[in-house]
């Protein structure tokens, strides 16, 4: 979950950001603070993940008040947005949504620099919110583009990762199989011949991505040994 506190002196502002982030996945409204006093106070009490403070701010100057954060057991990722009280206005909602991605993407940076090991979990980030994916349940890594999908039992997501990390930093979980694709280990079932093609049949979906030549003996060894 990422915990979020607003910075506004104008309280029917923060009641329209409040609606906004409570219909999002995975992000918690923790408070508004309306000054500098409480906004330091509902640091220390909520530890939030993002402060999402309006500018200007009386008492609260862009460069001076980032640094009285440092005093704060947490310090929380601070995301200015000039004009809180205009964001139903499309092209706002749509910069104030952008910007609170790209803070809990940055939340989630550092919570794996702090934790050491492989992630349980990996993160769609959407309009809609944040999907938490555990690991286990992924049985196809695929690439699109600039982005991978991730696809499980039941669904499928859209992350911003690069295929290579994944398959470096999850070697024990998945295997290459393709320049574009990675399939959980465990969710192998077996290869199938279709077209002058190999494909690989997975568990739990219908999707059978191909196989290149020069993965396929690796493959097939792998399904000799389940």
């Amino acid at each position: 979950m990422i915990k979020v506190l607003i910075v506004d002196n104008e309280l029917l502002a923060g009641v329209r950001i409040e609606r906004l982030l409570t219909a999002m996945q995975n992000i918690i409204f923790v408070g508004q603070a309306t000054n500098r006093r409480s906004t330091m106070a509902m640091v220390e009490a909520q530890a939030p993940d993002i402060v999402l403070m309006k500018t200007p701010m009386p008492e609260m100057g862009t460069v001076s008040f980032p640094k009285v954060f440092n005093q704060a057991a947490l310090t929380p990722i601070l995301v200015f947005c000039p004009s809180l009280d205009q964001f139903e206005c499309g092209l706002h909602r749509d910069n104030l949504i952008g910007a609170l991605l790209s803070a809990s993407k940055e939340v989630h940076n550092k919570r794996r620099q702090l934790y050491a090991g492989a992630r349980s979990c990996l993160y769609a980030y959407s309009y809609q919110g944040i999907d938490v994916i555990p690991i286990e349940d992924v049985r196809l890594l695929k690439a699109d583009q600039k982005y991978v999908r991730a696809y499980t039992a039941n669904t499928d997501f859209t992350i911003n990762e690069s295929l290579k990390g994944l398959e470096q930093e999850f070697p024990n979980l998945f295997i290459r199989i393709h320049r574009n694709a990675l399939v959980s280990k465990e969710a192998i079932q077996g290869i199938r011949r279709s077209g002058g093609r190999s494909l690989a049949i997975l568990d739990d979906i219908d999707i059978q991505p191909e196989i290149s030549r020069r993965l396929e003996p690796k493959l097939r060894k792998l399904t000799a040994q389940l």
